[in-house]
Order: C-alpha cells, then structure tokens, then sequence
C-alpha cells in the first residue's frame, strides 16, 4: 500500500506540474502582427528604434522546437522562450514538434528544414548527430543545439550554434545555502548520469560547500536516467536514511521524486533548471538555474536583428540573468545572505567555479 500511494503521489505530482507549466496553445500559422493605433500624446519613437522597429517586421523567422523526449520543466522553459520571441516580434511563426524515436530525428529535422523553416531549435545530445548531418544541406537554415557544443572546427558548421549553461555558477550559490542549511554536516547529490554536463553541477555545487566548511561529507549517486521519477524517490529516501540533510538532483524528471522523499522525511532539497520551488515549497531551499528559455530568446533574436554567431556560447552570470533561485521563505538569513554573496562574487569575477570534480 505504501508503494502504491508513493507511486501514485508521484504521478500526481507530475501531472500537476505538467498542467501548471505547460505552455498555452499558440496558432502555428498566426502571423504575429499588430496594428499600433496612433495617439497625438504618445511621445514618439527616435530615428534608431523606429529603424529597430523596421528591422524586427521586415525580417520574420519560422521557428520550429523539436522536442526530443518528454515535456519536461526545462523543455518548457525553452517553449517559453521561443513563445516569448513570437509574441516581441522576433518571429512570425512558432511550432512544436514531437519526435517520438531516434529513428525519426534525422528525417524530421530534414523536413522542417525543406519546408522552409528559417530556426530549428532541438535539445541535448539525442539530436545533436542528426542536426550535423542535415545542417550543412541547408546553409540558409540556423540550428541551435541547446546543452551541446559545435564540434571543432567549428567553420564546418556555419550556420549551427550549440547553447551550454555556467551550470556551476548557480550550483556553487546552492552549495552555500545547502552548507549553512544543513544541521548534520552531511549533504547529498543525484545526477541523471555521469555526463560533464551534469558534472559541473556537482562541481559547482560541492565548491560552494567546501567554500562554507571543508569537512561536510558528500554523498553522489548516479541515476541513469532522466525520466524516472520513482527512482529519484528511491534514491532520495536512501540518501535521507544515510543521514543526508539536504539533496541536490541535477537528473530533470528523475528529480521530481526527490520532493516527495524530500517532504515525506522533512528534509531539504535543491531544485535544476528552472525556479522548482513550488513543487514542494516547504522544502526546496533553492534551484541552480540554467535559463534555458532566456537563451533561446536571445539566439532568436540575434538572428533577427543581425547579431547572431556560429559556434558554441556559454550562457551564465554575466549574461544579466540570476543563477539561482532562493527560497526567501525557507531559507535562513544568514543562509540567504551568504548565497547572495557568493552570487555577487561570482558575477564580479573574484570567484571562479570550478567545471569538474574528481569526487564523482
């Protein structure tokens, strides 16, 4: 009966999230243009916006987000940002497209790319093969590759850009309100895989709380899997049980079952990606952001207005967006306090994360 109420609530959880976050329907075909009534009152553009102005509607992109795997909080974000894009003119057009197998991913990419798509937008490294295959077909066409890198050399991929995150950044800022908010000196990590991706959020992550006291004990598991939610669950209620106090995942939806171990054995947990506080508000002390949609939306509108570049960029701190998100709430002042500095350290440059561990 315990199994079957756990397994339910997970699922619960996941549902709800999924109605909470879910992006509202947006027409593909609606062309995003509004009439501006003049007002006499209204005082009126200069010289260089009205030519900004004319530069975003004289350049419309179709946008298409190949979603690889199942909505998750992060792929939601993205949609958020391409959606956002939309409605600020840096697009006409806006789809979603699910690719249900691997198999599919080359030929769906190839015929968004034919059918005259100016952006095509995918995630992770499940795609990433396929879009450098098709890519250099269609020069005309821009492919981000979000959470990869462009191969060297990167002029062999002109019109490609691969989107990574200073993951560590925010990581490292958890480290230290996770330090000051654990009562045992013992903290715990669940990672989706032994990825350097999700590396450098364990080691951001583990140098905020070494930078708090050197003599906090670590506990790492590795899931092997994003998408599992029961074996996040599973995995938390052992590290709680181990004496863990506060848990970080960086294991998108396996994660999601670190809440419900969170709140069943009123313990803390940290959140990734995107701000998960409210999935479990009495526990979450803070989440390690990416931004994912942000940096969509800039890319989009790069490409827009001119600015856009090949290769891969590196999206953090100093691109004006915060690398956590803070539970006011729950946190303890001086827990709170010590996050905010780490933060302003780091986006002045007197800190540096580290990108990798030998801890794992």
């Amino acid at each position: 009966m315990r199994k079957i109420s756990i397994l339910s609530l997970i699922v619960l959880m996941s549902l709800g999230l999924a109605v909470a976050c879910a992006p509202q329907e947006t027409p593909v075909e609606e062309a995003a243009v509004k009439e501006v009534m003049e007002e006499p009152d209204v005082e009126q553009p200069s010289a260089e916006e009205e030519a900004q102005v004319e530069t975003v509607e004289s350049t419309p992109l179709r946008v298409v987000f190949l979603l690889p795997q199942t909505m998750s909080p992060f792929e939601i974000d993205m949609w958020d940002g391409i959606d956002q894009a939309k409605t600020d003119g840096y697009a006409s057009e806006i789809k979603m497209i699910e690719m249900k197998e691997p198999t599919e991913f080359e030929q769906t990419i190839r015929q968004v790319s034919e059918e005259g798509y100016d952006v095509v937008v995918s995630a992770f490294f499940l795609v990433k093969e396929s879009i450098l295959k098709v890519a250099p077909d269609f020069p005309d066409t821009k492919y981000l590759m979000v959470y990869e890198a462009v191969p060297e050399p990167v002029t062999d991929y002109p019109n490609v850009q691969g989107i990574l995150y200073d993951v560590q950044e925010g990581s490292y800022v958890c480290g230290v309100a996770a330090a000051h908010m654990s009562e045992a000196g013992q903290v715990g990590f669940i990672g989706g895989a032994d990825f350097p991706g999700i590396v450098k959020f364990l080691a951001g992550y583990e140098a905020g709380i070494i930078s708090v006291n050197p003599d906090f004990q670590i506990d790492i598991a590795w899931a092997g899997t994003f998408i599992d939610p029961a074996k996040g669950h599973e995995m938390g209620l052992a590290l709680f049980e181990r004496g863990d106090d506060v848990v970080m995942h960086a294991a998108n939806k396996t994660g999601l079952g670190l809440f419900v171990a969170a709140e069943e054995e009123g313990k803390f947990a940290v959140g990734v990606d995107v701000d998960q506080t409210a999935l479990a508000p009495a526990n979450i002390i803070c989440s390690a952001l990416t931004n994912p949609g942000a940096s969509v939306y800039k890319s989009i509108s790069d490409i827009t207005m001119g600015n856009w570049s090949a290769g891969t960029v590196d999206w953090g701190v100093d691109d004006g967006q915060p690398s956590a998100a803070l539970n006011k709430l729950l946190l303890s002042e001086e827990a709170l306090s010590a996050a905010l500095e780490a933060e302003a350290q780091i986006a002045s440059g007197d800190i540096e994360v580290p990108l990798s561990t030998e801890t794992r």
